[in-house]
C-alpha cells in the first residue's frame, strides 16, 4: 500500500499489514459491544457514530466525521476489546484502511518503534472525535456565565518533606498501571503549582507545555464555541485526575481550565515527559495505550452529557454509561445499584453517596465512571439538595421547641427555607418597589406544587408562599409575616401538624373539608378581624386572591375580592404589594424560580364604593388580565437569555 502522506507517522511496515476497503452508505464498520476485531482509518467520505440507549429511546447520534484519518475501532487497543459505539458510513461511499487488531498486536511486538509511533498517531487523530462531541454538546447545553480567561497565574512551592510524589502518581487512575522506575523519574520533575480561586490554568487552543494533574481543590472546564458561547462541561475534585494531557499528543488544548477555588496542580513539563519516553522504551507504548484509555473515558463522559442534555434525563445517560462498561465492571461493584437507586427520589442520596465514595476509594474503572456520573448528575444533585432541604424545613417546624412561640417558629422556618433556596437558581426583581415600612398586604399568584416535591408523609410545602415569607419578607423586614392557610382535611395530619405550630390564619377553600355555610361565614369574619388587626398592627400579610392554585402557564386564576375588601375595610388603608411568581410549580432541576415585585397600590384608587360589588367584579376581571401579562414577563425572565443577575448554586 502506498504511503499516506509525508506528515503521517504511519510507517510502511504498518501499512503493509493493512488493507484498503470501500463501503457504501449505511454499511457498518462497528457494532456497539461487539468484539473489536478490526481497526480503521478513514481515507475519504464520512462516518456517523451512534449509541444504543434503551428500548424506549433507541439509537442516538453522538458524532460524525469526514476528517481524513479519523480512527474507528480504537477501543480494541485496550481491554476488554469491545466496540464502544456503532459506526457506519454516512456519505454515498467511503474508503478506509482496515487492520485486524491481531495483526497490529503482532507487529507492535516485532517492531515496537513502529508500533509506538502508530499508537501516538492514533491518539492524535482521536482529537477530531473529541472536538466533534464537544461541539455537539455545546449545541445542546445551556450557555453559562462568561469566565474571564487570562494568562495563567500561579505560585510554586517546594514539596513538603513527607510528600511522596511517586506514591501520589501511583494513586492516580492514569498512572497506577505503570512500573515504579518511570514514575520515579517523572516525580523528580514535578512542579507544585498553586492557583488562586478563578485563576486560569490553561486556555483553549493554547500550546500545552506539560501534563497537569490535580492535587487538591476544584477545576472547572469550559468550551468557547465558534459563535462565542461559553459552555461549562464539568468540575473535577478527584486528586490524581489528569486535567491537561494534550502535551502527550503534541496538540493544542481543546478546552479552558479554571480553578474554582484555591487549587494545587502537579505539573510535569513536556520536556520531562519526552525524556522519560525516550529513556524507558517499555514505558512508551504503555503510555500511549493508557492515553487512548483516558481519551475513551473523556469521550464517554462527553457523550453521557449529550444523552443527558438531549433527553433531559440523567438516569438514561448513567444507565448507558454503566452498560458501556459492563464487560469490565466487577459483578459485585456497587455501580450496578446506581440506576435503581436514582430511579426513586427517596434513594437518590444513597446513589450519590456511593458514587462519591467510589470516586475516591474505587478501582480505577469505578473512579472514572463515578467521576463521569457525578458530572452528569449535576441537576440530580441540585434536586436532591432541594428535596432534602424541604424535609429539613418541615422538621424545623414540627420539631421546634415546644415552648417556642408561633412567631419564633415562623422565623425558624424562614431561615431554614432561605438555606434551601440559597443553593438554587432564582431571580428576584423589583425589590425597590417594596414599602419601607411593614404593615401591608402582599398578594401573589398561587402555583400548585409539583408531585415530585411531596414529602414521604404526603405533605407538600407550598414553595411560592414560603419563598415570599423567607426570601422577601424575612430578608427585607426581619419578619416572615403571616400567611393565609387553607383549613386542612381531617386525614391531612401532616398539614395540621405543620401549620398549627406556625400560627397562620386559617380559611376554607375548595380543597378544605365541607362545613356548613354558617361555620364558613363565621370563619370568614374571624379572618377579617384577625387579618385586619395584624396588618393594622404593622404586620405583613401574604394572601393569594385566587383561593386555589394553578400552573405557571394557566396563572393567574379568577381573583376573589377577599384581600381587596380587607384593605378597603381598614381604618388606615394598607398598600397592596403584588408579587408575580413563575416556575414554583416545576421541579428544581433545570429550573429557575422567578419572583417579580410590582409597584404597590391602594385599592381605593380603583374602587370608589366598597359596597358596590359590580364595581369590584369589574376591577377583579380587569386586574386578573393585567396580572396575566406580568406572569408572561416572569416566564420570559426565567429563560437563559434573561440578563438579570441570578443566584447560583453553591459550589
Amino acid at each position: 500500500m502506498k504511503a499516506l502522506s509525508n506528515k503521517s507517522a504511519i510507517t510502511p511496515a504498518i501499512l503493509e499489514v493493512g488493507k484498503e476497503i470501500r463501503l457504501k452508505k449505511g454499511d457498518f464498520l462497528t457494532q456497539q459491544f461487539a468484539k473489536a476485531n478490526d481497526f480503521y482509518l478513514l481515507k475519504s467520505g464520512s462516518i456517523r457514530f451512534s449509541l444504543e440507549v434503551d428500548e424506549t429511546v433507541g439509537e442516538i447520534h453522538v458524532g460524525e466525521s469526514s476528517q481524513r484519518f479519523t480512527p474507528v475501532g480504537w477501543s480494541g487497543f485496550n481491554a476488554p476489546g469491545r466496540y464502544a459505539t456503532t459506526a457506519k458510513v454516512s456519505s454515498s461511499s467511503a474508503s478506509f484502511i482496515r487492520w485486524s487488531h491481531k495483526d497490529l498486536q503482532e507487529l507492535m511486538t516485532t517492531d515496537p518503534e513502529a508500533g509506538t509511533s502508530f499508537l501516538r498517531e492514533v491518539c492524535a487523530q482521536t482529537r477530531v472525535l473529541l472536538i466533534t462531541a464537544i461541539k455537539l454538546l455545546s449545541s445542546q447545553a445551556k450557555e453559562q456565565d462568561q469566565i474571564k480567561t487570562e494568562d495563567p497565574v500561579f505560585s510554586t512551592s517546594p514539596a513538603p518533606v513527607d510528600e511522596n510524589l511517586t506514591a501520589f502518581l501511583r494513586k492516580s487512575s492514569f498512572f497506577e498501571v505503570f512500573e515504579e522506575s518511570p514514575l520515579e523519574f517523572l516525580s523528580q520533575s514535578i512542579e507544585r503549582r498553586l492557583y488562586p480561586s478563578n485563576a486560569t490554568i490553561f486556555t483553549q487552543e493554547s500550546e500545552p507545555d506539560g501534563i497537569y494533574i490535580l492535587g487538591s481543590g476544584k477545576v472547572r472546564f469550559s468550551y468557547q464555541s465558534e459563535d462565542n458561547r461559553s459552555i461549562g462541561f464539568r468540575q473535577i475534585t478527584t486528586p490524581g485526575f489528569l486535567i491537561g494531557w494534550s502535551a502527550g499528543t503534541g496538540q493544542t488544548n481543546m478546552v479552558n481550565a479554571h480553578a474554582v477555588q484555591e487549587t494545587l496542580v502537579y505539573f510535569i513539563p513536556r520536556t520531562s515527559l519526552d525524556r522519560v519516553l525516550k529513556l524507558h522504551p517499555d514505558f512508551t507504548p504503555q503510555f500511549y495505550r493508557r492515553l487512548l484509555w483516558l481519551i475513551s473515558y473523556r469521550l464517554q463522559a462527553i457523550r453521557a452529557r449529550i444523552i443527558a442534555s438531549g433527553f433531559k434525563h440523567e438516569l438514561i445517560a448513567i444507565s448507558n454509561l454503566i452498560d458501556q462498561n459492563s464487560a469490565r465492571i466487577d459483578l459485585s461493584s456497587p455501580l450496578h445499584k446506581i440506576p435503581h437507586l436514582l430511579d426513586n427520589k427517596h434513594t437518590v442520596d444513597d446513589a450519590l453517596f456511593i458514587l462519591e465514595k467510589l470516586r475516591v476509594q474505587g478501582t480505577s474503572l469505578e473512579k472514572n465512571i463515578a467521576t463521569t456520573a457525578l458530572d452528569v448528575l449535576e441537576e440530580t444533585y441540585t434536586e436532591a439538595s432541594f428535596y432534602k432541604g424541604l424535609v429539613d424545613v418541615y422538621k424545623s417546624v414540627v420539631q421546634a421547641p415546644k415552648n417556642a412561640s408561633p412567631l419564633e417558629i415562623r422565623k425558624i422556618c424562614a431561615q431554614s427555607y432561605i438555606s434551601v433556596f440559597d443553593k438554587q437558581r432564582y431571580l428576584i426583581q423589583g425589590t425597590e418597589n417594596l414599602p419601607n415600612e411593614s404593615g401591608h398586604i402582599f398578594i401573589y399568584n398561587h402555583l400548585r406544587n409539583h408531585p415530585y416535591n411531596t414529602l414521604p408523609n404526603q405533605f407538600q410545602i407550598t414553595l411560592d408562599s414560603h419563598f415570599i415569607s423567607s426570601m422577601i419578607l424575612m430578608k427585607n423586614y426581619d419578619d416572615p409575616g403571616l400567611r393565609i392557610v387553607r383549613v386542612g382535611q381531617s386525614k391531612e395530619f401532616a398539614h395540621q401538624e405543620y401549620y398549627q405550630r406556625l400560627g397562620h390564619i386559617d380559611v376554607y377553600t375548595d380543597d378544605s373539608k365541607s362545613e356548613s355555610k354558617k361555620i364558613k361565614k363565621q370563619v370568614r369574619q374571624m379572618f377579617y378581624n384577625e387579618a385586619g388587626a395584624y396588618v393594622g398592627g404593622g404586620g405583613n400579610l401574604i394572601i393569594s386572591p385566587e383561593g386555589s392554585s394553578y400552573s405557571t402557564e394557566e396563572s393567574p386564576g379568577p381573583f376573589k375580592p377577599g384581600a381587596f375588601n380587607l384593605a378597603l375595610s381598614m381604618k388606615k388603608e394598607p398598600y397592596i404589594v403584588p408579587l408575580v411568581m413563575a416556575n414554583f410549580d416545576k421541579r428544581a432541576r433545570n429550573n429557575r424560580f422567578v419572583c417579580l415585585i410590582l409597584p404597590p397600590f391602594k385599592v381605593s384608587d380603583y374602587i370608589r364604593d366598597k359596597e358596590d360589588k359590580a364595581q369590584m367584579h369589574r376591577f377583579l376581571v380587569k386586574y386578573q388580565e393585567t396580572y396575566r401579562s406580568y406572569v408572561q414577563k416572569a416566564i420570559a425572565l426565567s429563560q437563559p437569555s434573561a440578563d438579570d443577575v441570578l443566584n447560583k448554586k453553591g459550589e
